[in-house]
């Protein structure tokens, strides 16, 4: 069920409306904070330039986990392909898998 949550960030008072729970929520912008203050190294720095870093930086974060879960599924796939090709070589030659041959 959705609903309104206030946050503060950046020292302004936010009204959200969302779906996630009030905690789900506050777990984000505890994110975006530490995220904000890795960027800003302490540093005092312009609010705009800082959320645009921020987000930069996280889109890389996130195009690059993208691209390891492609590759990690795509790995998986290919795994599952071989074992499937194994399976059937082995039910075209009449063999029972895992048992030792009689030869």
């Amino acid at each position: 069920m959705s609903h309104n949550v206030r946050i503060s960030l950046l020292g302004r008072e936010y009204t959200l409306y969302s779906s996630e729970s009030e905690e789900q929520v506050h777990e984000v912008v505890r994110f975006v904070e530490q995220k904000l203050a890795e960027i800003s190294g302490g540093k005092s720095v312009d609010t705009r330039d800082l959320t645009v870093l921020t987000l930069l930086n996280l889109a890389g974060q996130y195009i690059q986990l993208k691209a390891e879960l492609r590759s990690r599924d795509l790995g998986q796939e290919e795994r599952l392909s071989q074992i499937v090709t194994r399976l059937e070589q082995e039910l075209e030659s009449g063999s029972t898998i895992g048992s030792p041959s009689l030869s």
